[in-house]
């Protein structure tokens, strides 16, 4: 009688050709950052209460719909009472996720009917902003980490990473440039509204004055950029 001496183990040959197979890779690439977001929902139904739980993801989805944003939803849910480094830290993987699969799959998602319809939006928002603030372009690292640090309108991570892109950056650095504004600007808002909040349940009338004052200066801030962005407009060659 014969012995097969072959055992189980998988050839290292056949598992180096299985991992650089490009089908496979994408399909990773494809599924690893969708899969980030049910995986945030997952952690939330384990660690808080059901009804909790129900709330933040209400936020979690209202985050996704314009003209929702960090700037909002962070402070809400402060008020809410969830901790702040809770929702900042949900509103930053969130942002991983989404600019880590455009990053990815910029061109494969552009054929997806939907998700292509809201990658070309965030395309023309990109190429406006290019245009009428063309220090994006000479400041293209730090330019970009602005551009997602700044909660305005039309900016964030999705078109931070498309922007990205359009300058001709690297993915790593796209990447790396999107986490970095993400995160300084969630943590900013985050820190910013849990002192206000702790401000007003001190003294109310000095909270909402600084309220008033913040909301004047943004509010100042928005309308200053818009009008700079229409004289600069108005100089492009028609």
């Amino acid at each position: 009688m014969t012995t097969d001496h072959r055992t189980s183990t998988p050839d290292p040959a056949r598992r180096g050709a299985l991992l650089q197979n490009p089908y496979l890779i994408g399909l990773i690439k494809f599924i690893l950052p969708l899969a980030i977001i049910p995986a945030i929902f997952a952690a939330l139904y384990l660690t808080e209460p059901y009804q909790q739980f129900l709330v933040l993801s209400g936020l979690i989805v209202a985050y996704f719909i314009p003209p929702a944003g960090k700037e909002t939803i962070i402070p809400i849910a402060i008020l809410m009472g969830y901790p702040w480094w809770l929702i900042m830290l949900v509103i930053f993987l969130l942002d991983v996720a989404v600019s880590l699969f455009i990053v990815w799959n910029f061109d494969l998602a552009l054929k997806v009917p939907l998700i292509g319809r809201l990658l070309e939006s965030g395309m023309a928002v990109a190429r406006r902003y290019t245009e009428s603030q063309p220090w994006l372009r000479r400041l293209s690292t730090v330019g970009l980490i602005l551009f997602v640090f700044f909660p305005l309108q039309g900016t964030g991570a999705m078109n931070g990473a498309i922007l990205g892109r359009l300058l001709g950056l690297d993915k790593f650095r796209v990447f790396s440039c999107v986490c970095i504004g993400s995160f300084t600007s969630s943590l900013a808002i985050a820190l910013g509204a849990d002192l206000l909040i702790d401000i007003y349940q001190q003294d109310p009338a000095l909270g909402i004055a600084l309220v008033a004052l913040i909301v004047i200066a943004v509010l100042a801030g928005v309308v200053g950029w818009r009008m700079r962005e229409r004289r600069l407009h108005g100089r492009v060659p028609r």
